[in-house]
């Protein structure tokens, strides 16, 4: 009887206990990816209740988690990011705190009831959600702890441990965290959004955070070649089999010769690519300039969003830029066609006309790089 206690049912040696820790941790995270994140958060899959309600019955084993907190603060977070409302925000909190007390601020939000109360629409009600994974919600991380001492005797314990451990670290500190701090960009969203590998696999994909940040509702976050998204993989195969069905994926405009000169396509596949066409502009206009002329700033303050620059630093920019006229008519240019892009303008005749007038400024100024780009700012498709 000690020795069951011990050993536990089901003995292994040191390489399948890692094997079936990694195993059960990796399923915690495929079922934030999948289920809290992409399929109730943001409604980009539909996945079968047979499998949404494994989904739900995991994270309640495994994190005590409930829907309605994790989907209500991840919302909360896009709609604020990197503001003071923003629950986790790294340029708020610091990169230290949200890594190492990512799970004391995901609590200290999940108690702050109007934000639970607004963002958290269209989650379950049903009545296992109410009685069981809300009324109850610590009682399965019980039953996880008393399973594993059964099943593994002491390493239990450890297998626990670890489990609990998982999602704060990786989940909270690191896609909050990390993903906001350490890594490359594809797109120049409103936030400081990285991606933090191009191969998304120890988060299930969560590592390709800007691609994310840049288009919020895709169901896919691997938007480059090279790039690689494990959950994507999992919806995929869970697709095959009738469990999941993809709702939206993100646009991928492409360039290419423009023989209609429709302005109707043409103002619908630049909102459409909008991301992308401020995106080129700043690597392929705005950055070869900023090179050359060795610019003594971050490249980031210029190719940023101009409404969250502080008033210091726009005061820092342009003092600069009063030494470069070449950089600052380019860094004006960007930010009026950051705004044209982003404006409200409903009737696509106003927007083609606004357009045409940011592209005749433009064209007078003889820089080659700028030239290039009003060619390809007519030849975006979206497929």
């Amino acid at each position: 009887m000690l020795e069951t206690l011990i050993h536990g049912l089901i003995p292994l040696n040191f390489i399948e206990y890692a094997i079936y820790t990694l195993v059960v941790t990796h399923i915690t995270i495929v079922a934030i990816t999948l289920y809290l994140h992409r399929g109730v958060c943001h409604s980009a899959i539909d996945i079968h209740p047979i499998l949404s309600h494994f989904f739900r019955f995991w994270l309640w084993l495994t994190t005590s988690m409930r829907t309605a907190d994790w989907v209500a603060i991840h919302r909360k977070h896009h709609a604020k990011v990197e503001t003071s409302d923003d629950p986790h925000s790294p340029a708020v909190y610091g990169i230290n705190k949200v890594i190492l007390q990512g799970a004391d601020l995901y609590h200290k939000e999940k108690n702050n009831k109007e934000t639970i109360e607004k963002y958290s629409q269209n989650c379950p009600q049903d009545w296992i959600e109410e009685r069981v994974y809300t009324g109850r919600n610590n009682l399965g991380i019980l039953l996880l702890f008393i399973l594993n001492i059964i099943l593994f005797g002491t390493v239990g314990i450890i297998i626990w441990s670890i489990q609990m451990m998982w999602t704060p670290i990786f989940a909270a500190g690191g896609i909050n965290g990390a993903g906001h701090y350490w890594g490359y960009r594809n797109y120049n969203t409103n936030d400081d959004s990285t991606n933090m590998s191009p191969v998304g696999i120890i988060i299930g994909g969560e590592e390709l955070h800007n691609n994310h940040h840049a288009y919020p509702t895709a169901a896919k976050f691997s938007l480059r070649p090279w790039e690689f998204d494990i959950g994507w993989m999992y919806i995929k195969i869970f697709g095959a089999i009738g469990l999941c069905k993809v709702k939206r994926i993100a646009p991928m405009p492409i360039i290419q010769k423009n023989e209609n000169t429709d302005s109707k396509l043409i103002a619908q596949s630049l909102l459409q690519s909008k991301l992308a066409v401020i995106t080129d502009y700043t690597q392929k206009v705005l950055k070869p300039a900023y090179q050359k002329e060795k610019f003594k700033l971050s490249f980031k303050l210029l190719a940023d969003h101009p409404q969250r620059l502080s008033e210091h630093q726009e005061n820092k920019i342009n003092t600069l830029l009063e030494n470069s006229s070449t950089l600052n008519t380019i860094y004006i240019l960007k930010n009026r066609l950051h705004e044209i892009l982003h404006s409200r303008q409903t009737k696509h005749e106003q927007f083609v006309e606004t357009l045409n007038n940011w592209s005749n400024e433009a064209k007078g100024h003889g820089i080659t790089a700028l030239d290039d780009f009003l060619v390809r700012l007519r030849s975006y498709k979206v497929i």
